[in-house]
């Protein structure tokens, strides 16, 4: 009896062992960066939902709107500096029922509140805790070469970027950079250069998405020569899916459904282009969505985007 109560015993330490293993390689395990369900040969149908709404009400109807679309879309999730991420995640669970998601931890807006690289980091590592099972895509910086707002210390910016773009990475998660556009001479040094002398060379090569963003309403309506743009891009960016990482208009309905029909309709400019676009206000344009032209116009662009 106290034999046989040995071997039981010794098996179940030998499972609890097993078992403790278990977990451990479990918790060291990276995500597949290919098995987010996003086909990268596809269009980015991308939407955004900034931070400027509230309520368990107002997000059903984000929901319902999202619903009602005509493709699957690419939700990109503002985050605000006043709400840690934890309590974000009931909010990315709803949206990932129905959108593929981008998690953007630190807006342009609250870039130079981070006042050391360790503070961004730690935003993003709090993020990825809470919310990885809810996000497709990771943005490590937004409108990363701004000037005046985001703060003027370029390479500390740039730094930021590096430490969120090296976390996720190595977490094997997509990353996402977002780019700032602007008219010839409205900021000292361009995005181009900006780009080529910033973004370190592994980052150029490892980046999975590539972005820009651009806002006529800023620029005196001025239009980049978008073909050049991104063919430099795909040649700094050779393994970079390249796309508009957001864009927006602040004036009228119809000037608004304009300037949808402009971007959204846009043509494939190089191999590596998915679209994106990624409407800045469309929460507050398109929601509610019932009998709302902001809302069709975008939809009725994305189900005619064809590229073959």
């Amino acid at each position: 009896m106290k034999q046989l109560y040995r071997i039981t015993n010794r098996k179940r330490i030998t499972l609890l062992i097993a078992l403790f293993a278990f977990v451990i390689t479990l918790s060291g395990c990276k995500a597949d960066k290919n098995n987010t369900g996003i086909d990268p040969t596809q269009p980015i149908y991308g939407i955004t939902v900034s931070d400027s709404w509230s309520g368990e009400d107002t997000l059903q109807q984000i929901v319902n709107a999202i619903e009602a679309m005509s493709v699957k879309p690419t939700v990109r999730m503002v985050m605000s500096q006043k709400i840690a991420p934890e309590d974000y995640v009931w909010i990315f669970k709803k949206i990932h029922a129905v959108a593929y998601v981008v998690a953007q931890p630190v807006d342009s807006y609250y870039m130079n509140r981070y006042k050391s690289v360790d503070a961004y980091l730690q935003r993003f590592k709090e993020s990825y805790e809470h919310l990885s099972p809810y996000v497709d895509m990771w943005e490590i910086g937004n409108e990363i070469n701004g000037e005046g707002w985001i703060g003027d210390d370029r390479q500390f910016n740039a730094d930021k970027m590096y430490a969120a773009y090296k976390f996720i990475e190595e977490k094997n998660a997509k990353t996402l950079l977002v780019s700032y556009e602007v008219a010839p001479g409205d900021q000292e040094m361009s995005m181009m250069d900006w780009l080529q002398r910033y973004v370190p060379e592994d980052m150029k090569k490892g980046l999975d998405y590539m972005t820009v963003s651009y806002y006529e309403d800023d620029h005196h309506g001025f239009q980049p020569d978008w073909k050049s743009m991104f063919e430099t891009l795909q040649t700094m960016f050779p393994n970079s899916i390249l796309a508009i990482g957001e864009c927006g208009h602040r004036g009228t309905t119809e000037g608004k459904v304009a300037m949808v029909k402009h971007y959204y309709n846009m043509p494939k400019y190089v191999k590596n282009y998915r679209g994106g676009y990624f409407w800045w206000y469309w929460a507050r344009d398109c929601v509610p969505h019932e009998n709302n032209p902001v809302w069709e116009a975008i939809n009725t662009a994305m189900k005619e985007i064809n590229w073959e």
